[in-house]
């Protein structure tokens, strides 16, 4: 784009026309400031006004100095415009690793140069004319390089890109075509520079109008936010809200929360927008509002906004409606609830038929039997039955108390599980004269477990210790729950009698392990029985923490 040579112009009309239509289209684009290639392109268009209208101050000024003024600071729109291309092309197409930053940098520098050099020499002239050749190559140089980086553009570009490549490339290769017209004698009565700056630009900022952005990925991603069912909000280093989509306009009814007011205003009527500050360290919160006729809630996450060299320009508030959800939750709640307790009544129903129910019917066949024998005079075998249903019923009643002392036990979970399971022990040790320690790791007095699946293993725990009492004859139990790895792992160990696997697993009566193993099921523990005759036995359950922990 090499400084022309001066030459008289008509039209001087069209050329104020065009020069007013160039500040009209760069003030249009401006709007556009934050898309990529707008503000290169808005300073181009005043750039080419600029030239334009020194152009015809140039022409209608009677003293030679005042024109070469005006030619001097012609020029030095003339260098500027090549620049302000070279960017616009840099930055829509996103080509700015593929050009080395040194070259648009060198480019100004040269410029800058040549403005000072200029604007120092501006009636002498003796700088200006060694200049012209400097300026002329810079030109040159950046419009070659211009026309390379579109050229490249469309050819890398596919689908709606490269139609917008072609759409910029072609409209900014109007400028370049009317320079080069300008020159051809004959032909500058028609005014070909003014009528290509503005089809050029006229091109361009119909560009900006029709796609808003040059790149669909921006498009598609303001889309999304406007259309999204979860409210956001943008607010600015200032603390002053940028911007909010329909949802979150839709969440702050009621709240005085519009686009330019403060965001200090909003939290202060929502108080729990106050936990929002500057600070990474807050991911996400929970909220609720209460509504005419309902009460909503929300769960709101802040990303800060940093630029790649760290400065906060703001944050953005994302607010998702889990009001559903919580609903749906409770409701699953709820039902496993009511699940849980219909299986622990049927499982507590089972325990008693299969256990003490059994023994009601003894007692009242053995007291037929008495009577039967009373009546025979059979004094001595009556008197022998009667102390034997004396032994069972006292059995009975043990077993009746210590079930209802592990339900009551069971139930106290304000003080927690284990040291519920503690003074249950202690009950047991003061009572059956066992001896019998609790060992438990200190990781257990972290919550690692569930509340559900801590219940069932106290319950596992008071199932062991009442076959223990009642069949291995034990003087020594140790209870042990400690960390193996990524499991609980929960051992009742005693040094009774002992018995054998195999024939127990035949035994009808031998409900208490079942149901042990139906509650250890119940929670996603292994089970498992270590016992031989004369040598104790080992009840071992391994729970996985990561099925606890939630």
């Amino acid at each position: 784009m090499p400084i022309q040579a001066y030459q008289p112009i008509e039209n001087i009309w069209v050329y104020l026309f065009v020069v007013g239509a160039l500040i009209s289209l760069a003030t249009y684009t401006w709007q556009f400031r934050q898309m990529p290639g707008a503000k290169p392109q808005a300073f181009g268009q005043v750039c080419k006004g600029v030239w334009l209208l020194f152009l015809v101050l140039a022409n209608v000024s009677t003293e030679l100095p005042d024109k070469m003024l005006w030619i001097k600071l012609q020029s030095m729109a003339i260098a500027l415009s090549p620049y302000f291309w070279f960017a616009f092309v840099l930055e829509i197409s996103n080509q700015e690793k593929f050009i080395p930053a040194i070259i648009g940098r060198a480019s100004l520098v040269v410029i800058g140069c040549l403005w000072v050099g200029i604007v120092f020499d501006l009636r002498d002239g003796l700088f200006y004319n060694n200049a012209d050749l400097v300026l002329r190559l810079n030109s040159y140089l950046l419009c070659v390089i211009t026309v390379a980086l579109s050229v490249r553009w469309v050819i890398i570009s596919v689908g709606l890109r490269r139609r917008q490549a072609l759409w910029f490339t072609i409209s900014g290769l109007f400028s370049l075509i009317s320079i080069l017209l300008n020159a051809v004698p004959g032909v500058q009565k028609f005014a070909p520079l003014p009528l290509g700056f503005l089809l050029a630009g006229l091109l361009i900022t119909w560009g900006f109008y029709r796609w808003h952005v040059y790149n669909i990925l921006t498009l598609a991603e303001k889309t999304a936010v406007l259309n999204m069912i979860d409210g956001l909000m943008v607010v600015d280093e200032e603390g002053y809200i940028v911007d909010m989509n329909p949802a979150a306009q839709r969440i702050f009814i009621g709240i005085p929360a519009m686009v330019g007011g403060k965001f200090e205003e909003v939290a202060a009527a929502w108080p729990v927008l106050n936990e929002i500050g500057d600070s990474p360290s807050l991911e996400t919160l929970e909220a609720t509002r209460d509504f005419s006729n309902e009460c909503r809630f929300y769960q709101i996450r802040v990303i800060l906004l940093k630029t790649t060299q760290g400065h906060m320009l703001g944050k953005t508030i994302i607010i998702k409606d889990i009001t559903e959800q919580k609903r749906a939750h409770t409701k699953m709640v709820e039902q496993q609830k009511a699940l849980s307790i219909m299986a622990e009544r049927e499982r507590l129903g089972r325990e008693l038929h299969d256990g003490d129910g059994q023994s009601w019917s003894y007692i009242n066949m053995q007291v037929e039997a008495a009577r039967s024998m009373l009546d025979k005079k059979e004094l001595v075998q009556a008197d022998v039955l009667l102390k034997k249903l004396a032994r069972v019923t006292q059995e009975m009643h043990v077993n009746i108390r210590e079930s209802i002392t592990g339900l009551q036990r069971s139930a106290v979970v304000e003080q927690g599980v284990w040291q519920t399971l503690e003074e249950y022990i202690q009950w047991f040790k003061q009572n059956y004269g066992i001896d019998t320690t609790l060992l438990i790791s200190n990781e257990f007095a972290k919550g690692i477990l569930l509340p559900t699946t801590e219940v069932q293993l106290l319950r596992i725990i008071q199932e062991a210790l009442t076959n223990i009492r009642k069949y291995a004859g034990a003087r020594l139990v140790k209870v042990i729950i400690r960390v193996n790895g990524s499991l609980a792992d929960i051992r009742v160990e005693d040094d009774g009698c002992g018995f054998d696997l195999a024939v127990a697993a035949e035994k009808k009566g031998s409900f208490g392990l079942k149901i042990m193993q139906e509650r250890a099921a119940e929670i996603g523990a292994e089970f498992h029985i270590q016992s031989k005759p004369g040598a104790g036995t080992n009840v071992i359950l391994q729970v996985p923490l990561t099925a606890g922990v939630s």
